[in-house]
């Protein structure tokens, strides 16, 4: 009997309850105590188990159909793959294949009717195992953002991330160009990629350490949190970290934003007194042009700005 071994881990081997080295000296142990049975080839990802489309899974399942062996073996169902449907799909093409499957942990024979059952019990397990800990995921960082904290992925600009209380604290290198940002496109009228330009060509650079320029700007000028707030599932969180900008700069920066047309969410959407507002582009920078006005004493004075 020709065996193959699969092999899975989600992320990281640290944090997994079977890892690699761990499955592997299952299977083989378990190779070893059948009669006949000869290891051929190892086949190992590192991904979910919600996709079938894993690398060295479908390099197992192109072996299987060349029938270059005749079993493959894995620690636990849920190593081979944690949906129903999933599962379903890949025993039908072994079985295509002529290659029978087994778990060294779980007893079921494929080749009866009650062992295909249980296969697939075992498979809505695995399922609902792995729904029950996205569920208990999801909610852990639905906490951690009600509290304030900072959930998981990249910093904003002009805040570090505390290790111990997991909320935000200023960067004291970064912080004061985020206010300067704000103050050049809500006072000095610069657009984004001009600002982009001016931070760049003074030796500034993002926090990735590349140069600064339209989109890193636009990002810093639409962060909420900026204000003091995390942000979760479409909602947002009063945080303790102290605010780089006041609401009014901020709120100030957005009714330009919409009115430039750099505000996506809005665009279609935006009204404006000006009806090229947000169209216009200088040819010189590449900012938009939007309608303003200031009253005089007996006249009211329209004008353009970028």
């Amino acid at each position: 009997m020709r065996v193959a071994i699969y092999r899975r881990i989600s992320t990281d081997e640290a944090h997994q309850p079977y890892s690699l080295e761990a499955q592997e000296q299952r299977l083989r142990a378990y190779i070893e105590s059948q009669p006949d049975w000869t290891l051929v080839r190892t086949f190992t990802d590192q991904a979910s188990g919600a996709a079938t489309e894993r690398p060295d899974l479908q390099r197992a399942l192109t072996e299987a159909r060349a029938h270059r062996d005749d079993l493959l073996l894995v620690y636990r169902v849920d190593r081979f793959a944690r949906s129903v449907r999933g599962l379903a799909t890949l025993l039908e093409q072994l079985d295509a294949a002529g290659v029978a499957f087994r778990s060294a942990t779980e007893p079921f024979d494929t080749t009866t009717a009650a062992g295909r059952m249980m296969v697939q019990m075992l498979g809505v397990f695995a399922e609902f195992e792995r729904a029950t800990i996205i569920d208990r995921v999801i909610a852990g960082m639905e906490r951690k953002a009600a509290r304030g904290e900072w959930r998981s992925g990249s910093r904003p600009f002009g805040y570090t991330i505390g290790h111990a209380s997991g909320h935000l604290q200023i960067h004291p290198d970064e912080a004061p160009l985020v206010r300067v940002i704000f103050d050049l496109y809500t006072k000095k009228h610069l657009g984004a990629r001009s600002i982009g330009n001016w931070l760049t060509e003074r030796g500034h650079r993002t926090k990735a350490g590349r140069p600064w320029n339209m989109p890193a700007v636009l990002t810093a000028l639409r962060n909420r949190a900026y204000l003091g707030e995390v942000y979760f599932r479409d909602s947002y969180h009063a945080a303790p970290h102290p605010p780089l900008v006041e609401q009014a700069t901020f709120d100030a920066a957005q009714q330009i934003l919409i009115a430039r047309g750099e505000d996506h969410a809005q665009r279609a959407a935006t009204g404006s007194d000006y009806l090229l507002a947000g169209l216009n582009t200088c040819t010189r920078c590449g900012a938009r042009f939007v309608g303003g006005a200031a009253n005089g004493n007996r006249y009211r004075y329209r004008y353009r700005y970028r």
